[in-house]
């Protein structure tokens, strides 16, 4: 049937796709839209031009994304899909806030949200808030920013999506240093290593104590930076993020390195090999001179 083969090209696409084939990616989702068009089916030729657009996005074909965006809206709207609506026009303000479409952006957003609203996504409408909070961000409007983020947050926790409130306090958390607010930073990202770990994200969870570390090394609390350097460390280990753990290593060796020398040196160089089977041979040789010296 039709909407077999449109399935099994949709599927034959992405799977390129992840392959980094992108040019037969591009292909196959062309033709699963085709397919679900020849077989009237409205939301799979949508979703398969939104997927499409996402690809020639994250290309930074600009135009190519935003022609297919824009096809998508218009069958997910001649469907009467308030949801699909919201999601490509969100797709939309990131794609506008990338080429610096400010204004465009904030209607693309304020649209997408008034309809996630209606559709009572409250997660849906949460993201599209959050992306707002990050253009706002961005452009320097921090105190904006602050407010969409606290938005964000509470429609998060009204759909109970633990991740979705993880990664928004974290990015709060940024912009609450960016404006001196330390202790109030320092509490975002308390609670949202507790999410991550209530939810099972270790990448999140070390993610956000590298984040911490640095923050606390930042106010001079040296010992408890250690401390969330070396718990990151061992969540990226355990994750086999070779990069991960190496980066948090050599913070953790800097900052023992005048009390703990032996310690440092050992860290260091545990550094070096992990960079070195990560493929990152300059990151490497930087890490050795530094232990060097």
């Amino acid at each position: 049937m039709a909407e077999t083969r449109a399935d099994d090209s949709l599927r034959e696409a992405e799977h390129l796709w992840l392959a980094g084939e992108e040019q037969r990616a591009r292909e196959a989702y062309r033709r699963a839209r085709m397919q679900y068009r020849e077989a009237d089916d409205g939301p799979g030729e949508a979703n398969a031009l939104a997927l499409l657009g996402d690809l020639e996005r994250r290309l930074g074909h600009g135009a190519a994304a935003r022609t297919a965006y824009m096809e998508a809206r218009a069958l997910y709207a001649a469907a009467g899909d308030q949801h699909g609506q919201a999601a490509t026009l969100a797709r939309l303000g990131e794609l506008s806030h990338r080429e610096h479409q400010l204004d465009d952006a904030r209607q693309q957003f304020a649209a997408a949200r008034t309809l996630m609203n209606a559709a009572g996504d409250a997660g849906g409408e949460a993201h599209v808030v959050k992306r707002w909070g990050h253009l706002e961000r961005d452009a320097g409007a921090q105190d904006v920013a602050l407010d969409l983020y606290h938005q964000a947050l509470t429609l998060y926790r009204h759909a109970g999506d633990g991740l979705g409130e993880a990664n928004t306090l974290r990015a709060l958390a940024g912009v609450q240093r960016t404006l001196g607010h330390m202790d109030r930073a320092h509490g975002d990202l308390e609670r949202a290593v507790d999410l991550f770990a209530d939810q099972g994200d270790a990448l999140g969870e070390a993610c956000t104590l590298a984040q911490l570390g640095h923050l606390l090394r930042g106010n001079g609390a040296t010992a408890e930076a250690i401390q969330r350097f070396a718990r990151a460390a061992t969540l990226y280990g355990k994750a086999g993020h070779l990069r991960g753990e190496a980066d948090q290593l050599t913070e953790l060796a800097r900052l023992e390195a005048a009390s703990e020398p032996d310690r440092a040196r050992e860290h260091f160089a545990h550094a070096v090999r992990l960079y070195t089977q990560a493929g990152h041979k300059d990151l490497a040789a930087k890490v050795e001179r530094e232990m060097g010296a």
